[in-house]
């Protein structure tokens, strides 16, 4: 390894590329106005016991722009898939659980043994079905023993939330930098066509 990289890989202060800085205010802009909007309506629905926006909503943005080695349309199936199978483990990890337990079997084992299956395919199908089994998925997965109680009836809610977060964030945001990506790319093309002609 030279010196180069050496210095590359401990650079505190990175400049970003053209254009980076702009889609990233999109995404701002897109995320602040609907916690906006979830703060605006958040306690018509409280009133209403209606639980469709939930913590899923806003993690499904958060994982969708930490996938950048993906394509924007790889990156909403793997987060739209990856966090529902999540969660369908997760509450499968307790319905098990407390089968076992009905069954005889101590509360320690009994939550193991289906909770370290569905860590095993998580980890290890991955390389076969990375649409379905993905680290998004095991986020899912642990952010939501948060609430061990309320889990399994949070499901369908959870799921819902999820759905929505990946299509008016996610898709929201990705037709939006599409917009601005476009946009810059026609002032480029227009730049470098004055000065051929210059």
């Amino acid at each position: 390894m030279n010196n180069e990289t050496l210095k590359a890989g401990f650079q505190l202060l990175h400049k970003p590329k053209k254009g980076k800085m702009g889609a990233l205010l999109i995404v701002f802009l897109w995320i602040a106005l609907w916690n906006i909007v979830y703060q605006a309506i958040h306690g018509i629905w409280h009133d209403w016991s209606i639980q469709i926006i939930n913590w899923s909503f806003f993690a499904a943005v958060t994982l969708f722009f930490m996938q950048e080695e993906l394509t924007y349309k790889e990156r909403f199936w793997h987060t739209l898939v990856g966090g529902s199978v999540g969660l369908l483990l997760a509450a499968g990890v307790i319905v098990v659980c407390q089968f076992l337990v009905k069954s005889g079997l101590p509360k320690l084992p009994a939550i193991l043994i289906p909770l370290l299956i569905s860590i095993a395919v998580l980890i290890l199908a991955a390389p076969y079905l990375p649409m379905i089994f993905n680290n998004v998925g095991f986020i899912y997965l642990i952010v939501s023993f948060v609430e061990t109680d309320k889990l399994v009836a949070n499901l369908p809610s959870n799921l819902l939330s999820l759905l929505l977060g990946s299509l008016i964030l996610n898709l929201g945001c990705s037709f939006l930098i599409g917009l601005y990506t476009k946009n810059m790319a026609k002032k480029a093309a227009a730049k470098a066509e004055a000065k051929t002609k210059a």
